[in-house]
């Protein structure tokens, strides 16, 4: 507004200082000085009209009704206008902000194409799914950016077709991932055709895991209970078939039957363990614990057992209280050194450690034995997962022992892990945290 103020000024000064510049040196010449008055005047008044007439033009398209009577009044209108104008703007970013906004937020991936077929808009979501990194997919076609042909395909029939579809996937690289994706043409009308295609993609890999360790786990119950009933069951008849007389064999089959009887006792009372912790219906009742005297307790439970084997048991625990709960730890321990036991050769040794970790408390538990091979360290952990399932239920495993031990770990806020080199030991480590004054 000031520089619109300045060239009048100045347009001014030119217009009429040269008139009284004539009039003042050349009296003679004041047809001269009406004349260059007369057409700069004129110049002047078309060079801010002319504007003005074509915005007066421009509003009456807009809107029929604008007044014209009055300078003032047309300009009052085009304020208002304008006014109403930077309010619909605003209103239109903020819808726009919103609905980025959303997009951005949204879990599922959000993929739009444009009228020529290439990316246009990817969320968030959509590049953590597919591991793209942040931008690099925009104004690139669908086949430059994903390999999977079906998928591509299915972006190409959805814009040239106008029919919307909505399939599954199972994308190998560079993660084995699960997809359903629906895709929708774009269009401004119904009659239109389509401006482009809108993907909306659904990533259930940790759905279609869940429904594996589901359907696993039911057959692993199913083997496990099986095999020690099918046993009970032949002893029966076989008892039932004449073998009664024979005092000698009846008490072999009954102890066999007690022992498998026992197993199944066992498994029971782990299978409803591991389902009460999963479920978080056992409330965590913690307190200031030291790990010295329960790592005690267990030594007392074993001592028959690590005497026959001539297993050492060492313990290096200091006095540093962790927060936790005294049952579920003394699980824990009991499980580990149990283990520790199982897999010890005779005359090995097992030492309980702790090492301090800031805030956590590191405790480690090491052992002689016959250690884990590298390829199952990783599923150590899972459910009815053995090494060596033959030797496991041989020494009364039930597989879920070490699944029970990472789900308390992680209730606590803790990690557990392995490390272990076949034929010279396991060290299995957990992480709890610290006790501290006031936690009561």
């Amino acid at each position: 507004m000031q520089r619109l103020r300045l060239q009048m000024i100045i347009a001014v000064v030119l217009l009429l200082g040269p008139a009284f510049l004539i009039g003042l040196y050349w009296p003679g010449f004041s047809t001269l000085t009406l004349l260059w008055t007369a057409g700069a005047g004129y110049l002047l008044i078309r060079y801010y009209l002319n504007p003005m007439e074509k915005l007066w033009k421009t509003m009456r398209t807009l809107d029929p009704e604008t007044p014209s009577s009055t300078y003032k009044q047309f300009l009052k209108k085009v304020r208002d206008h304008l006014k109403e104008q930077e309010q619909r703007i605003a209103r239109e970013k903020k819808g726009r902000e919103e609905v980025e906004s959303i997009l951005f937020s949204m879990v599922e991936g959000v993929v739009a194409t444009d009228s020529s077929g290439r990316i246009s808009f990817l969320n968030p979501a959509a590049e953590r799914i597919f591991q793209i990194e942040h931008g690099s997919a925009l104004g690139k076609y669908p086949r430059e950016v994903w390999r999977e042909f079906e998928l591509v395909e299915m972006f190409h029939q959805v814009f040239v077709t106008g029919e919307p579809q909505n399939r599954e996937f199972q994308l190998e690289a560079p993660h084995k991932a699960y997809l359903k994706v629906e895709i929708t043409p774009i269009r401004f009308g119904e009659e239109e055709e389509a401006q482009g295609v809108l993907a909306m993609v659904r990533d259930f890999t940790r759905l279609r895991r869940l429904e594996t360790i589901r359907s696993d786990f039911v057959a692993n119950v199913s083997h496990e209970l099986r095999t020690p009933l099918t046993s009970i069951k032949g002893f029966i008849e076989t008892l039932l078939d004449g073998s009664l007389e024979s005092r000698e064999t009846t008490k072999r089959f009954l102890t066999i039957m007690y022992q498998e009887t026992d197993r199944l006792n066992r498994l029971i009372a782990d299978l409803l363990d591991l389902s009460r912790i999963e479920s978080g219906q056992s409330e965590l009742k913690r307190n200031k614990l030291y790990l010295a005297p329960l790592v005690e307790e267990v030594r007392l439970t074993l001592q028959e057992r690590l005497a026959e084997k001539n297993i050492t048991l060492s313990v290096e625990l200091g006095p540093t209280p962790v927060w936790a709960d005294e049952d579920q730890i003394r699980e824990v321990l009991v499980n580990l050194i149990e283990n520790a036991v199982k897999y010890s050769t005779a005359g090995g040794d097992i030492r309980v450690q702790e090492h301090n970790r800031g805030d956590q408390q590191e405790f480690i538990i090491c052992d002689t034995g016959i250690g884990i091979p590298k390829d199952s360290i990783p599923r150590i952990f899972e459910r009815f997962y053995r090494v060596d399932k033959a030797r496991s239920r041989e020494m009364g495993g039930t597989g879920l022992g070490l699944s029970i031990v990472k789900h308390i770990i992680e209730r606590h806020d803790g990690k557990v892990w392995v490390e272990s080199e076949l034929g010279k030991g396991s060290c299995f480590h957990f992480t709890l945290t610290k006790y501290q004054e006031g936690k009561e």
